[in-house]
C-alpha cells in the first residue's frame, strides 16, 4: 500500500511538473506574441518603406538613363540648339560638331557628314585596333615589335626621334607615342604593322563611312565617324580593366588639348595640318559624353572657338538632364 501511495505521489509530482512547464511556456508565448504585436507593425512599416524607396531609386535611375527619344526635344532644348547653330553662323565658324551623351544617346550635331582631312585622328583607330587584338589574346603589346628604320623618319615625331635606327620598338610604346604626343613616325610604323586595308576594314566594322580616303596614311574623317571611335574607346575603358586603363592613360594628356580647363577634363586626341585643327575626346564624369569638333581654324583662335562651343554643348546637356530629372521625379515619386 505504501508503494502504491508513493507511486501516486510521484505521478502527481510528474503531472504537476508537466503542467507548470506548459503553463510557463504558454505565458512566455503569449507575452512574446503580445510584445511582437506591439513592435512588429513599426518594423514592417519601416521595412516596407525601405523597399519602396529602394524600388523607386532603381526606377528613377532607369528613367534617368533610358535611351533618348526625339519627342523629348522640349522647346527649351530646341531653342538652345538653334542658339548654337546661330552662334556658329553669325561668327562664320568653319566647323563640324558631334556631341553625344553616352548613357542616353542624346546628341547634338552640326554638319556631321562634312568631310575633312583627318590628320592625326586616325592614330586613335591604330590604338583601338591593336588593343582589341590584345584583348582577344591575338597579340602581346609588350612582345610584338617593329624595327625603326630610315623610312620611318618623319617630322613631328618627338619620341621616335630619341630612338636609334635599327632599334626594336614595342607596340605598346608605339601606341603610346602616337596618342600621347601624336608621333608621326610611330603611326607610320603601326599602320605598316597593322596593314592599311586591315585598319580600314576595322573602322568600317565600327560603322565608319569615311576612313583612309584621300591617298595617304592619315586620310579623311567626319565627326560622325570619330564619334563611333570615341564610343569604342569608352567601351574598352569601361569593360576592360587592364587595357582600359592603358587607353585612358595615354588619352589623358595636354598635347594641344583644346578642351581642358581648370573645371573640365577631357581624354582626347587631336589632329592638325594646314588649316585643319580637330579635337575629339571623352568626358568620364557623372554624365559621360563624347565630343568631336573639327575646324578650319588652325591659324585663327581654334582653342577659343572650341572652348566656347564646348561650354554651350555642356550647358545643353545640363538642360537635358534637368528636364529629365524633373520628369522622372514626377513619374516615379509623384513630386
Amino acid at each position: 500500500m505504501i508503494d502504491i501511495a508513493i507511486r501516486k505521489k510521484q505521478k502527481y509530482k510528474y503531472f504537476n511538473f508537466i503542467f507548470v512547464t506548459v503553463l510557463i511556456f504558454c505565458i512566455l508565448y503569449i507575452y512574446h506574441h503580445l510584445n511582437l504585436n506591439e513592435i512588429s507593425p513599426n518594423l514592417f512599416v519601416e521595412e516596407e518603406k525601405e523597399n519602396i524607396e529602394k524600388l523607386q531609386e532603381e526606377q528613377y535611375n532607369q528613367c534617368i538613363n533610358k535611351k533618348f527619344q526625339s519627342n523629348e526635344l522640349s522647346e527649351d532644348l530646341l531653342l538652345l540648339e538653334k542658339e548654337i547653330d546661330d552662334f556658329i553662323i553669325q561668327n562664320q565658324y568653319q566647323v563640324s560638331i558631334f556631341f553625344e551623351d553616352i548613357s542616353t544617346g542624346f546628341f547634338y550635331s552640326y554638319k556631321p557628314n562634312k568631310i575633312y582631312y583627318g590628320c592625326s585622328l586616325i592614330k586613335l583607330v591604330d590604338a583601338l585596333y591593336l588593343i582589341n587584338k590584345a584583348i582577344a589574346g591575338e597579340i602581346d603589346l609588350d612582345k610584338e615589335t617593329v624595327t625603326y628604320t630610315n623610312e620611318y623618319i618623319y617630322p613631328f615625331s618627338s619620341e621616335m626621334a630619341k630612338r636609334k635606327i635599327g632599334e626594336e620598338i614595342t607596340l605598346r610604346e608605339l601606341i603610346t607615342y602616337a596618342i600621347r604626343v601624336s608621333d608621326n613616325s610611330a603611326h607610320q610604323m603601326l599602320i605598316d604593322y597593322i596593314g592599311f586595308s586591315n585598319l580600314k576594314s576595322f573602322g568600317e566594322g565600327l560603322g565608319a563611312k569615311v576612313i583612309l580616303t584621300g591617298g595617304d596614311n592619315f586620310g579623311n574623317q567626319t565627326v560622325e565617324d570619330t564619334n563611333l571611335y570615341l564610343k569604342e574607346a569608352y567601351r574598352i575603358i569601361k569593360e576592360n580593366e587592364e587595357y582600359g586603363f592603358f587607353l585612358k592613360s595615354i588619352m589623358d594628356n595636354n598635347e594641344r588639348n583644346a578642351f581642358n580647363t581648370n573645371e573640365i577634363h577631357i581624354y582626347h586626341k587631336y589632329g592638325s595640318y594646314a588649316d585643319n585643327f580637330h579635337d575629339i575626346g571623352l568626358n568620364l564624369e557623372n554624365y559621360p559624353y563624347s565630343i568631336s569638333i573639327f575646324t578650319l581654324h588652325e591659324n585663327n583662335s581654334y582653342k577659343q572657338i572650341i572652348q566656347s562651343l564646348h561650354n554651350k554643348l555642356r550647358n545643353l546637356q545640363n538642360i537635358f538632364y534637368k528636364n529629365r530629372q524633373e520628369k522622372c521625379q514626377q513619374e516615379i515619386k509623384g513630386k
